[in-house]
């Protein structure tokens, strides 16, 4: 399964035809061609109401492949920290939660950008990469150009103890370490869908 996001919504490419939330308002195709790429953006961009579309394919990783070559693509990196008290790095910036990520440059692997980025977001060193989490990819507008951007994920672990830093040039206000409960009370009611599906 693949999920692509835009805002609160989600394209998503399965072979399973088991609808995964069925109380969702949702459309489902049962095939996929490039041509309905425009569709299937405008239906989730402009329709509040429409939570999900579903598309039912045989071949997942073809029709996958083919819905991302129909974008310039932007690669990010970035982690989901936690430190010796159990509790999760999360950043707010433009008047959401998130976890700190940001663009691959050139020459890094994917593991090396996402703990420069952590590093430089949040102003904290000593970050250990435990296991690769999903991918997370959403769809948004950038000078009338639609931008694919794939995330790649990192569990990380931290023994800092210092101060946090938030980087105010990329608009970043506040760096917290969260618990669980602040975690579900807090960030889940302010955060972006798809960073919800990668910490729920």
């Amino acid at each position: 399964m693949y999920k692509v996001f835009i805002n609160d919504s989600v394209i998503i490419f399965t072979n399973n035809k088991e609808i995964e939330n069925k109380e969702s308002n949702f459309l489902k195709f049962k095939f996929f061609d490039t041509n309905m790429i425009d569709i299937l953006y405008q239906l989730l961009k402009k329709d509040a109401k429409l939570d999900a579309i579903y598309i039912e394919v045989n071949n997942l990783e073809k029709a996958f492949i083919a819905f991302k070559n129909y974008f310039k693509i932007i690669k990010a990196a970035g982690g989901w920290v936690r430190n010796t008290e159990g509790k999760s790095l999360f950043i707010y910036r433009l008047d959401k939660w998130d976890l700190p990520k940001g663009k691959i440059e050139a020459g890094e692997s994917t593991e090396m950008a996402a703990i420069r980025e952590v590093e430089e977001e949040c102003g904290i060193n000593g970050l250990q990469i435990n296991s690769q989490l999903p991918d997370t990819f959403h769809i948004y507008e950038m000078k009338g150009e639609i931008i694919l951007k794939q995330t790649y994920w990192f569990n990380m672990t931290t023994q800092y103890k210092g101060d946090l830093v938030p980087q105010l040039e990329e608009d970043i206000t506040v760096v917290d370490w969260c618990s669980n409960d602040e975690i579900k009370d807090k960030v889940l009611k302010n955060t972006y869908a798809s960073i919800a599906s990668l910490v729920h």
